[in-house]
C-alpha cells in the first residue's frame, strides 16, 4: 500500500509547489491575493470500522484558499488609480456581467466611462443634474461628463444670499462734501468693489461707495455703480468746465466749441452737467451767431437716436458730434429742447459700458448704526442692476437677463472707532468653466475641478463585500465572481459598514510575502523528495519479495 500513500504525497507536494509558484509569479500584480493549499488526510471506509489501528491512505488537497489580507498601498501618478484600505471589492460591469476586483488601476475610455485595464466598467452612483447631489440608486457604470460647467448668476443659488459684504466704517471719519461723484474721491469717504456675474457668466465690477452723513453721524449713504471706472470716462470730461465758461460769458459760439461742450456733457455723471446745459440754453438766447445758422434738424432727435443706438458708446459720441457740427441747432428753443432731452436721457442711464454713472441706487441707501457700532438697517438689501447695453470683454452687446437682481447683505458691517477695513467680500456667482481634472475622495465621490475655480461631484464609486470572500470564484484578470458559497454581495459606499475607504492616486500591492514564499518553496521541495523516497523504498521492498524463490 506504500505506493498509494507516496503517490498522494507527491501529488499534494506538486500542488503546493504550483500554488507557491503562482504566488511568486504574481508578487507584482496589483490587488493580487496570495493562495494557500490546504490538505487533509485520507482513510479507507469500512463497514465494520477500521479501529484505532487503521493506517491512512495518504493525503489529498481540500482547497486552494486565497488570503484576503490587506496589501501595502503605494502612490501613483494617475488620479484614477484607487486603492481600497480595508474590506470590499470594486464592482465591475462587462457588458452586463458583474465581477469584483481589488485592482484599482482605472482609466477613462473614449465614452467617458471609468474602466479597468480589461475594459470592464466601474459601477457606482450618479448625480442629480439639478441639485448636484449623489443619487443612491442601483449601481450603474460611472460616466464622467466633460461638458462645460454652466455659469451661475450672482444670487442664482437658492442656498446663498447672493453677495455679502463686511466692512468697518470708521466712526471718526469727517463727512464728505459736495455732490457724490465716483470720480471725485472727496465726495465720498471710502469705497470697495467686488465682481458679480450675470446669467451668461460675464463678470461685472460692482463698486460700492460709503459717504458719512453730516446730519446723522451714525448713518452712511450707500451708492453703487457697475462697470464704471475712471478710465472709461471720455478723455474730454475735464473740458466741460472750460466750454461752459466760454458759453456762459456770451462769447462767440463756434461750432467746434459747442461740439466739444456737448461731447463733454455726454460723460454721464459730470458734476457741472446741469449748469452746463443751462449755460448752453442761456448763451443761445444772447448770441446772434446761433440764429444766423439757418434751419436744421433738431439736435434733440439726434441725441435720442444716438442714445437708443449705442448706449453712449464711443461711436455714438463721434456720430453725435459729427451731426451737431453738420447740422447745428437753428435757435434757442431747439437748443433748450436738446438740453432738456439730454438731461432726461442721461438720468435714465444707470449702468452703461464706457461711462461712470453716479450710482445704481439700492433699494435701501442708508446704513444706520447704534451707539455700540452695530448695524441696525434691516438686511439684506435688494440690488437691481440694469445690464442692458453693457458690452462684454469681446466687444459684443451683452444679452444676459436684465436686470440682474440679487441680495446684498451687509450683516457683520460695523462702525467702530478704528480705520476702515474690508473683512468679507463674497458672492455665489461664477462664470462657466471647463473640466481641468478630478480626484476621488475616501468616500468614493469623484470631484471634478473646473477652470473657474468651482468643483462638482461627478459620481461615486461603490464597493461590495461578501460574508465569505473565500467562496468567490477566481476568473483571472484580477477578477472574482460571486457563488452560492460567497453569498450575495453587500453593496454600499466606501467607509460604511464593513467596507474600507478609498485612497486616490494609489494602488494596493500584492499581499504576497516573497521571502515567506521562497522558504515555503524549499519546504515543499523537501516534502516532494521525501514522498518520492517512500515510493523508492516500497519499490525496493517489492523487488526483494519478487526475488524470493
Amino acid at each position: 500500500m506504500g505506493f498509494q500513500q507516496g503517490l498522494s504525497g507527491l501529488n499534494a507536494a506538486a500542488k503546493n509547489l504550483d500554488a507557491i509558484g503562482n504566488n511568486v509569479a504574481n508578487a507584482g500584480t496589483v490587488g493580487f491575493k496570495t493562495s494557500q493549499v490546504q490538505f487533509a488526510d485520507v482513510y479507507a471506509a469500512s463497514l465494520s470500522g477500521g479501529g484505532a489501528g487503521q493506517v491512512g491512505l495518504g493525503t489529498k488537497t481540500t482547497s486552494v484558499a486565497q488570503q484576503f489580507t490587506q496589501g501595502n498601498i503605494s502612490s501613483s501618478n494617475n488620479p484614477l488609480d484607487v486603492a481600497i484600505n480595508g474590506g470590499g471589492f470594486f464592482r465591475l460591469d462587462t457588458n452586463g456581467t458583474i465581477s469584483y476586483s481589488r485592482n484599482g488601476q482605472f482609466q477613462l475610455n473614449k465614452d467617458g466611462y471609468v474602466v479597468s485595464s480589461t475594459g470592464a466598467k466601474v459601477t457606482g452612483y450618479g448625480v442629480d443634474p439639478t441639485s448636484g447631489n449623489i443619487v443612491a440608486t442601483n449601481p450603474a457604470p460611472v460616466n464622467l461628463p466633460t461638458a462645460d460647467l454652466p455659469p451661475q448668476a450672482t444670487g442664482g443659488s437658492a442656498s446663498a444670499a447672493g453677495a455679502k459684504v463686511g466692512v468697518n466704517l470708521d466712526s471718526r471719519e469727517i463727512p464728505a462734501t459736495g455732490t457724490f461723484n465716483p470720480l471725485d474721491p472727496t465726495s465720498y469717504n471710502k469705497s470697495t468693489s467686488m465682481t458679480v456675474y450675470d446669467t451668461l457668466g460675464n463678470p461685472h465690477v460692482l463698486s460700492l461707495y460709503f459717504t458719512k452723513s453730516a446730519v446723522t453721524p451714525s448713518t452712511w449713504s450707500l451708492n453703487a455703480n457697475v462697470d464704471g471706472t475712471a478710465s472709461n470716462v471720455p478723455a474730454n470730461y475735464a473740458a466741460v468746465s472750460a466750454n461752459t465758461t466760454a458759453l456762459g460769458t456770451g462769447g462767440a459760439v463756434g461750432v467746434d466749441t459747442r461740439a466739444g461742450a456737448v461731447q463733454g456733457l455726454w460723460a454721464v455723471g459730470s458734476p457741472p452737467y446741469v449748469a452746463a446745459t443751462n449755460a448752453i440754453a442761456a448763451a443761445a438766447a444772447a448770441t446772434t451767431a446761433v440764429t444766423n445758422m439757418g434751419a436744421a434738424p433738431s439736435t434733440a432727435a439726434l441725441i435720442n437716436a444716438a442714445v437708443a443706438a449705442a448706449k453712449t458708446s464711443a461711436a455714438a459720441m463721434a456720430a453725435m458730434n459729427a451731426a451737431v457740427i453738420a447740422s447745428p441747432p437753428a435757435g434757442a428753443a431747439q437748443i433748450a429742447e436738446a438740453a432738456s432731452t439730454l438731461v432726461a436721457n442721461t438720468a435714465a442711464q444707470t449702468a452703461v459700458a464706457g461711462v461712470t454713472t453716479p450710482g445704481a441706487t439700492l433699494s435701501a441707501t442708508q446704513l444706520a448704526f447704534d451707539t455700540s457700532g452695530k448695524l441696525t438697517t434691516t438686511m439684506p438689501l435688494s440690488v437691481s442692476l440694469d445690464l442692458a447695453g453693457i458690452s462684454t470683454a469681446l466687444g459684443s452687446v451683452n444679452s444676459a437677463a436684465a436686470p440682474l437682481v440679487f441680495n446684498l447683505d451687509f450683516t457683520g458691517t460695523s462702525q467702530y472707532g478704528s480705520p476702515f477695513g474690508v473683512n468679507a467680500l463674497t458672492q455665489d456667482g461664477f462664470s462657466s468653466g471647463r473640466l481641468n481634472g478630478f480626484n476621488i475622495g475616501s468616500d468614493g465621490i469623484i470631484q471634478g475641478r473646473y477652470s473657474n475655480g468651482q468643483s462638482r461631484s461627478l459620481g461615486q464609486i461603490v464597493l461590495a463585500n461578501f460574508t465569505n470572500p473565500n467562496g468567490l470564484k477566481p476568473l483571472g484578470n484580477n477578477q472574482w465572481a460571486e457563488t452560492p458559497d460567497s453569498n450575495q454581495p453587500l453593496i454600499g459606499t466606501p467607509g460604511s459598514g464593513s467596507l474600507g475607504v478609498m485612497q486616490s492616486g494609489a494602488v494596493e500591492e500584492s499581499n504576497v510575502d516573497l521571502t515567506a514564499e521562497l522558504v515555503n518553496m524549499i519546504t515543499a521541495q523537501r516534502f516532494y523528495q521525501a514522498n518520492a523516497q517512500t515510493i523508492k523504498t516500497q519499490d525496493s521492498i517489492m523487488q526483494t519479495i519478487v526475488n524470493l524463490r
